[in-house]
């Protein structure tokens, strides 16, 4: 199979276009023919980082956590996928596992799911890693419906999953963001843009939540601690 291969660590470091053998299917693994994968923030880190990231691969490494693909075979013991399934999920280009940037991989069956039938593989390869912070964020944040959620950097990776899944707890979801065309892309999630390029936080918080407060704030942005000032006291 054909695979891309990274053989050094660094900012400057190149993919290789390599053959390598197709994996085989091992006990709870399916192999699965890759038709998209993505690149996430963990995977630019493990190529720029290396080593200096405990689950960062030996070299040679096939890099690539992000995936979506049709099941070639499955192992011994899986039961909830069989050839033909398109799946997607985030596992693989850690430690001892290929990545996703291959023709196949194998993936711990635990770590799949069923592709919804509603998106493209492109898009489901985008959603696993971006989308399991967005959910395990909100979920640990006991986000819920009738509450007044903000999202900072509501139309970043994480932030426009976190925005639609709040959106869909029934949540009143507002988001931060930079300029008019973001700012549409927010209204289309059924969300309140807040332009932070023009508005002062305490501005925000008074016109949003009459000074209250919001009941979660999701910050993906990593910014100045400004989001501890619009979060409602307990």
């Amino acid at each position: 199979m054909k695979a891309m291969i990274l053989d050094e660590y660094g900012n400057d470091a190149e993919f290789r276009l390599r053959e390598l053998p197709r994996p085989e299917a091992k006990a709870g693994h399916v192999l699965v023919r890759v038709a998209a994968s993505s690149v996430n923030t963990v995977d630019t880190m493990i190529r720029q980082m290396g080593k200096a990231l405990p689950l960062s691969p030996d070299l040679p490494a096939v890099l690539g956590m992000d995936f979506a693909g049709t099941v070639e075979a499955v192992g011994e013991g899986v039961t909830g996928f069989a050839p033909g399934d398109e799946v997607y999920g985030c596992a693989g280009g850690l430690a001892d596992l290929q990545g996703a940037l291959a023709q196949f991989m194998l993936a711990d069956a635990r770590l799949i799911a069923h592709k919804p039938r509603t998106i493209s593989m492109r898009e489901a390869a985008a959603l696993p890693l971006v989308g399991i912070t967005a959910f395990e964020g909100l979920q640990r944040a006991g986000a819920k419906a009738g509450q007044k959620v903000l999202v900072h950097g509501g139309t970043g990776g994480v932030g426009h999953v976190a925005v639609q899944l709040a959106r869909h707890l029934g949540a009143d979801v507002h988001a931060t963001c930079g300029g008019r065309q973001q700012a549409e892309i927010i209204h289309g999630y059924g969300a309140t843009a807040i332009d932070y390029r023009t508005e002062k936080v305490a501005d925000y918080v008074a016109r949003h939540t009459a000074g209250a407060g919001f009941d979660v704030v999701f910050d993906t942005s990593a910014g100045p601690i400004s989001a501890i000032h619009s979060k409602r006291p307990h």
